[in-house]
């Protein structure tokens, strides 16, 4: 399995001059390669592939002023926003295709075989046309702090960060065995409640998604307050204020998603849960037409990355983890399988008229949790559910 650590990097003015270039000449590269395919769109409307741009820009200028696989990188890159683009196509008729990027913004830069790591120090080749117009063979950088781990480095992207550099390393690292705990435990995911957890033995919880929600309402408030301010001085609508303000959010709710995963990884090894499985959210975004407020807390979510997070800390601690679909889960009464959309009260109750009463996210779970094991052929019941249990993160607070 692969594992992505980061670190931060402490270049000198000569070296962050060479990473300025490294990533105008690879944005450069991008736009060339972009305006390329977007004829051959026009004129046959067909998108070349990755293989056939490689082979036409091989002699392009950007290209070799830029390490081979890092070029090679870049036109994949594009590749893949156009085949991203194409599956959105079938669902959404108003996608728009790749865009250019920015000329005064610098594009990532990935290494596969022109970097290495010695005693924590960086090291990365450049192209024989960079040597000869720059006079510089290699760049190499200082560590803050470096995390040793037991893998073999595979791929290093270096990308800037407001006025930091960071370096991107993923590993190789060994498969973890899995472990073959009898348990299983049905996640869902959502806004007012980041992650809702119901396993085979009865045992409930929810992590509250209200911290993340207060972070992004006060930095969406204080945003706008200096846009504003901005619009009436006719200056540009982003600002160094506002970029950072950005940054804080990102890393704030990050903090708080990375939290929320290990703790419920952690619960999940405490009850003995050799599977996960995840409600399956796939263009839940699409055709969602609810009030301002709810649309923005929705389109803002990262549901991704709470997706891969809770995979590979699982992966890490050697349990499976497998996806269903969220299907009617959120209508059907858990306990006697009545489909009903008025079921789901205000407040996020459930309430059936079979009796049935309990938190609308934990029947969603628990239906999660009931469409795999019939998925799966397995005849195991789910116990009846204990008194959920609420965890709120303290340590992430707006600033």
């Amino acid at each position: 399995m692969k594992l992505c650590l980061k670190y931060r990097i402490n270049p000198t003015e000569e070296q962050e001059g060479c990473l300025d270039k490294l990533g105008f000449y690879a944005t450069k590269l991008y736009n060339t390669d972009n305006y390329m395919r977007r004829e051959q769109w026009d004129k046959t409307g067909k998108i070349p592939n990755w293989y056939e741009q490689k082979k036409l820009l091989r002699e392009n200028h950007w290209y070799k002023l830029l390490p081979s696989q890092t070029a090679q990188a870049v036109i994949k890159n594009l590749q893949d926003n156009y085949v991203s683009w194409f599956v959105l196509r079938k669902t959404d008729n108003d996608a728009n295709p790749p865009m250019f990027r920015r000329k005064d913004k610098p594009s990532p830069l990935t290494f596969y075989q022109q970097f290495s790591i010695v005693n924590g120090r960086i090291t990365i080749i450049m192209s024989r046309k960079f040597r000869t117009e720059n006079g510089i063979n290699e760049i190499s950088f200082d560590v803050g702090v470096w995390r040793d781990i037991k893998g073999v480095p595979k791929m290093c992207n270096i990308i800037r960060q407001g006025n930091k550099w960071m370096a991107h390393i993923v590993y190789e690292v060994p498969e973890r065995k899995l472990k073959k705990y009898p348990n299983t435990m049905g996640v869902d995911l959502g806004i007012i409640n980041l992650i809702t957890t119901a396993d085979t033995h009865g045992n409930t919880k929810t992590y509250s998604g209200r911290q993340a929600l207060s972070i992004q309402h006060y930095f969406n408030k204080e945003i706008a307050k200096v846009q504003g301010k901005s619009m009436k001085q006719q200056k540009k609508k982003r600002t160094k204020s506002t970029s950072r303000m950005h940054r804080h959010k990102s890393r704030q709710i990050n903090q708080l998603i990375h939290t929320a995963t290990k703790r419920t990884i952690d619960d999940a090894i405490k009850h003995k849960v050799g599977t996960i499985v995840i409600g399956d959210i796939k263009n839940i975004r699409k055709d969602k037409h609810w009030r301002k407020k709810d649309s923005q807390k929705l389109h803002s979510w990262s549901f991704a990355k709470l997706t891969s997070q809770l995979t590979y800390k699982a992966m890490l601690a050697g349990i499976r983890v497998v996806k269903v679909g969220e299907r009617d889960t959120s209508k059907t009464c858990s306990v006697c399988g009545v489909i009903k959309k008025s079921n789901r009260k205000h407040r996020g109750l459930y309430r059936c008229k079979c009796g049935n009463q309990m938190n609308a996210d934990i029947n969603g779970a628990r239906n999660i949790l009931k469409k795999y094991l019939r998925e799966s052929k397995d005849s195991r019941s789910i116990g009846s559910v204990a008194e959920p249990l609420i965890w709120r993160c303290s340590n992430v607070v707006p600033s």
